[in-house]
């Protein structure tokens, strides 16, 4: 089982390390056994980051909106044209400063790495990096959630690059493709899936007519031989059942040896007993 240490686990779900071993005392995220220093699995992390950011997207159905009051605390209020305030010490932290303002429904929808960059993104934009970039890298470097093509981001990052263009683009693809391979696999499996049952239902079937006929002849057999005549009658009912006449011939008219007109002109011949030899 791979496992993760607590301060990386704390890392990765964006909170403290404190907060993480009151998650593992809490049972959401699992202890290796026997590890010391503790230790947590890396699936419970992911779970526990999906549960997270699940329960944070259900509180704030709104992102964009909440993405743009996480940005006000962070960076300011847009369109204040003066910003000023007229005693420094009276001024809100802004910039990384103000991240400890952020609620916990922040870092758990768009996590450490993407807040990090908002946090900072006038002072990337002076030195000519793009934020989301930046973000999308630190996001890779954590193991944490990335910055999407959504209003949500583009408000807490401002606009993306041609270069997170492209990169949305060919993620899309490649979700695509292994959507479309896996639900061919999918297909496959359920076609396979069918053919077996089918083919089961058939040899039972088959099995079940094959003892049928079995215990119908044993039982033709038995009373055959303690009367002729019940022999002779089964076999008059097979004939009807056949399609016979009383007279041995079918009712197209053919006979025991000779086709009908209509079968003599399909085979080409009126001699059964050639077609049978």
């Amino acid at each position: 089982m791979e496992s993760l240490s607590v301060a990386e686990a704390a890392r990765r779900l964006s909170i403290s390390d404190v907060a993480a071993y009151e998650a593992m005392r809490a049972g959401r995220l699992v202890r290796e056994s026997g590890s010391n220093p503790a230790r947590v699995s890396l699936a419970s992390v992911q779970r526990m980051a999906a549960q997270r950011r699940a329960e944070a997207a259900r509180r704030h159905p709104d992102a964009e909106g909440f993405a743009q009051g996480l940005d006000n605390l962070l960076n300011g209020p847009t369109g204040n044209a003066s910003g000023y305030l007229p005693v420094d010490y009276a001024r809100p932290p802004r910039g990384r400063n103000a991240l400890r303002l952020l609620p916990a429904d922040a870092f758990a929808l768009f996590g450490r790495d993407v807040l990090e960059a908002a946090a900072s993104r006038n002072q990337l934009r002076r030195d000519g990096v793009c934020a989301t970039c930046w973000a999308a890298t630190s996001a890779r470097v954590h193991e944490t959630h990335g910055p999407e093509d959504t209003p949500a981001y583009r408000a807490l990052l401002g606009e993306p690059c041609p270069a997170d263009r492209a990169r949305w683009t060919t993620e899309a693809e490649a979700t695509r493709r292994a959507m479309a391979a896996l639900r061919q696999t999918e297909t496959a499996s359920r076609q396979a899936a069918e053919r077996d049952r089918a083919r089961q239902e058939f040899s039972a079937a088959e099995a079940a007519v094959r003892a049928a006929v079995s215990r119908r002849t044993a039982a033709a057999r038995a009373y055959s031989a303690l009367d002729p005549s019940v022999a002779r009658q089964a076999g008059v009912q097979a004939r009807r059942r056949a399609g016979f006449t009383a007279s041995g011939d079918l009712p197209c008219g053919c006979s025991r040896d000779t086709y009908c007109a209509g079968h003599t002109a399909l085979f080409g011949t009126s001699d059964r007993r050639a077609a049978r030899r």
